[in-house]
């Protein structure tokens, strides 16, 4: 999906964002313009998205997993 920038106006593929290390936002909800590396807020079209790659590489998960192999 293309996200334009609200700051530079670059637009770009959301994969091509880094997520947000504000720190305030433990769930990285927010991207990273490429260009600028302001702070974005992440479309409501990918936050589903985004929480299942969260929930993927939580702790939880990958004990879980770690777990489940032994």
């Amino acid at each position: 999906m293309l996200i334009k920038c609200d700051i530079c106006g670059h637009e770009f593929d959301h994969t091509e964002a880094e997520t947000c290390d504000c720190g305030y936002d433990p769930a990285s909800a927010n991207l990273k313009c490429p260009n600028c590396m302001m702070d974005l807020i992440l479309p409501p079209e990918l936050e589903a998205e985004r929480e299942k790659e969260i929930e993927k590489n939580s702790l939880y998960s990958k004990l879980e997993k770690e777990l489940s192999q032994k």
